[in-house]
């Protein structure tokens, strides 16, 4: 036999009034054949209101034997416990509240609860600071720049680091000191640095200035003439 090809068509389903029943009906005859079939079917609700849910335990009590396991909580976890049993969320928050005017309870802060019978936890000891080994700054009535300045003084206005950290050493100073206060005075021009850590004295440091050159005597007669003028002059004084 051939095969028939597929129809297709909708079903609705539609809920109307009694009153409404049988204007839709005419409507939908109305239709002709676009109609395949419509079915009736009476439906009858009946509306009661809904039974309170009781319990043998009121709820003040279910979590007053819950609350011995539970020396600190949260609310949400009070609610939780009630609604695995069958209660609403409105009777447990009840009964945190009259647990608590009742004394059973105290209020930790927002959403928290402990148990009146529990003694405040000691709050936790704060762990001692590891020490620190404090680094104590050397103290010296001469600070290292002026022992460094007057040390160059005393010696032809150079200073060699190297020699420099062994006299800081041989004073009780640490060598290491020395470099930090050589940068300083190189930075505030009291000393020039002149390469494979040798430095030179500055003006500002304290350098003397070059003495002044002696002028050449004069060449030629002119002083041999002075000198005989000078006698004769005091000759003819005592003559």
């Amino acid at each position: 036999m051939p095969k028939l090809p597929p129809t297709n068509h909708f079903t609705l389903h539609v809920d109307v009034t009694v009153a409404g029943y049988g204007p839709v009906k005419e409507a939908l005859a109305s239709f002709g054949d676009a109609i395949i079939d419509v079915r009736d079917e009476l439906v009858t609700t009946i509306l009661t209101y809904r039974q309170k849910q009781t319990h043998d335990v009121s709820a003040e009590q279910f979590l007053r034997e819950w609350i011995k396991d539970h020396p600190t909580f949260g609310a949400s976890e009070a609610v939780k416990h009630c609604r695995e049993a069958g209660r609403t969320n409105g009777a447990a928050y009840t009964a945190l509240r009259v647990l608590a005017e009742k004394g059973e309870l105290k209020k930790l802060g927002p959403g928290n609860y402990q148990r009146a019978d529990v003694k405040a936890l000691a709050a936790p000891k704060k762990k001692a600071k590891a020490a620190t080994k404090k680094i104590e700054r050397e103290r010296h009535e001469i600070d290292h720049r002026e022992f460094i300045l007057r040390y160059a003084r005393q010696h032809g206005g150079r200073v060699s680091r190297s020699k420099l950290m062994a006299y800081f050493e041989a004073h009780d100073r640490k060598a290491a000191s020395a470099g930090g206060a050589l940068n300083v005075l190189v930075a505030r021009k009291m000393l020039k640095q002149l390469g494979d850590g040798e430095y030179i004295l500055l003006a500002k440091g304290g350098a003397k200035p070059p003495a002044p050159k002696k002028p050449a005597p004069k060449k030629g007669n002119g002083a041999a003439v002075v000198e005989a003028s000078t006698s004769v002059v005091e000759e003819a004084a005592h003559g």
